[in-house]
Parts: structure tokens; C-alpha cells; sequence
């Protein structure tokens, strides 16, 4: 069989990556043609990009001031963040990127000090994805459920703002650290229908990732359409190849990567 990732998860030269959004039971498909930077992939961002004096609301529904830069108050959380970086794109926001950016694509994967701190994304910024039974009730950071614990893997999509919420439960002000392991893949679109239909079978092997996307903004829709020309290719049963084969041959034909 061959090993599609390396010993840290992020896909080979070579390789395909699926990127699959429940919204619409849709997924991209893009083969790394290359690895920017390659053995060099790790950023010791540090603290959480919080700001003394800002305020946070809380649990129990009220708001906590932040103590000191990086510093998360007992019982608080935070609305959707973004991580500045001077000199990128968007100095604001590190991984974001336009659409003429189409043939980058930013695997991240995120740990976070202290490991127990609870993490979910909003994509696009201020859209809550998490969601229990359809619609019936949201989750997050902000509830019982719905979220993660010191790691996220995401891939990060052009023309759309994350952003990254975080929980802290216990009694006590907690100090930060955030590091992220990633890779900067070029990629592309493979032109073969058939192949296409393998990897979302899952007769070909592919890094899968799903996106938290389970609320379809317009913002995310008009963003892969200005980025890929397409949604994504839509999933179908393994019996149903030639229908396959014939919609993903049309949609190829939008594909601008």
C-alpha cells in the first residue's frame, strides 16, 4: 500500500488530497505537485492573539476582561480569532489568501497550550458550523459539545477568513502558546474523471479531510467558485460510475486549476 502522508500527516509529493464539505456532499480533489518548504514546516507562533484589557464573554453569560496579552480569563471564550503576521498577505489574518492564490493550498495543523483549552472554527468568521441532528442545535466552544481539545487540522480554502474560537473552562486565568505544523502545498486539479471518482469511492487512496462547514454561507459558496470555477465534485455510490464519470467531465471543464 502506498503512504500517501508523511509521519506527521501532511500529504507527499505526488499524492492527493480530498477536501469534503458535509454542506453539500461535495469534495474538491487536488494532486501536490509540491511542498513549499519542505522540512521547514513547523511556526512557533506563541500566544493566542489576545490583547490586555480586551473582554471576552463568559459561561455563565457575562464578560471577563483579559489580564495580559495571550491570556485567556477563567471561564471565558473568545469570538472568532485570526492569527496577524507581518508581511503576509493579509497582516491580520496569516493564512488567508486571495483567489489568484488558487493553486496554493494551506494543510494546518494547530496545537494549543494548554492542551485541555476547547477549539471549533467559523468559516467563514462570526458562521458557527457546529451542529447536532441537522439544525436542531448548535454546538461549540460555547457548549456542552461540539469542539476539540489542543489539536485542529483544517485546510485553509482562498478568499475566506477563519476564525478560531477557544474555551476556558476552569477557574483560573490561563497563559497561551500556539504552534502550528503546515504545509504550503501547489496543487492541482486531476483532469482523468475517472480518477476523480476513485479517490471519492475510496478505491484510490487520498488524504481526506472534512471541512467544518455544515451551514453553507454565500461567502464560502462565491469564494470556491471564484478560486476553482466549481463547488467541489458531488459524492456518488460506487454502482453509479458512468453518471459519475459524465458530471465530473462537465464540471472539469469549470475547473480553473
Amino acid at each position: 500500500m502506498n503512504k500517501v502522508t508523511d509521519e506527521y500527516g501532511l500529504v507527499l509529493e505526488g499524492e492527493y488530497i480530498t477536501v469534503f464539505m458535509p454542506a453539500t456532499s461535495r469534495a474538491l480533489v487536488f494532486r501536490v505537485k509540491s511542498r513549499v518548504n519542505r522540512g521547514y514546516e513547523t511556526i512557533d507562533y506563541g500566544p493566542l492573539p489576545l490583547t490586555a484589557g480586551s473582554t471576552l464573554p463568559t459561561f455563565e453569560g457575562g464578560s471577563a476582561s483579559v489580564p495580559a496579552d495571550g491570556v485567556i480569563p477563567a471561564r471565558a471564550y473568545t469570538t472568532g480569532l485570526s492569527f496577524p503576521m507581518d508581511g503576509a498577505y493579509d497582516r491580520d489574518d496569516m493564512w488567508y489568501v486571495p483567489e489568484d492564490y488558487r493553486d496554493r493550498l494551506f494543510h494546518i495543523i494547530q496545537y494549543v497550550t494548554p492542551a485541555f483549552l476547547r477549539i471549533d472554527v467559523q468559516i467563514p468568521t462570526a458562521v458557527t458550523q457546529g451542529r447536532f441532528q441537522k439544525d436542531k442545535i448548535v454546538t461549540g466552544v460555547d457548549k456542552p459539545f461540539g469542539f476539540a481539545r489542543g489539536k485542529y487540522e483544517i485546510v485553509q480554502l482562498p478568499k475566506i477568513h477563519y476564525g478560531y474560537r477557544y474555551a476556558n473552562e476552569t477557574n483560573i486565568d490561563l497563559y497561551s502558546f500556539v504552534k502550528f505544523t503546515y504545509a504550503e502545498y501547489v496543487v492541482e486539479t486531476p483532469r482523468n474523471p475517472n480518477l476523480i471518482f476513485d479517490i471519492l469511492t475510496r478505491r484510490m487512496l487520498s488524504k481526506w479531510i472534512t471541512l467544518p462547514v455544515n451551514v453553507m454561507d454565500t461567502t464560502v459558496e462565491r469564494a470556491m467558485i471564484d478560486a476553482y470555477g466549481i463547488t467541489g465534485f458531488p459524492l456518488y455510490p460506487i454502482d453509479e460510475r458512468d453518471r459519475a464519470v459524465r458530471e465530473y467531465s462537465e464540471l472539469l471543464r469549470e475547473v480553473k486549476i
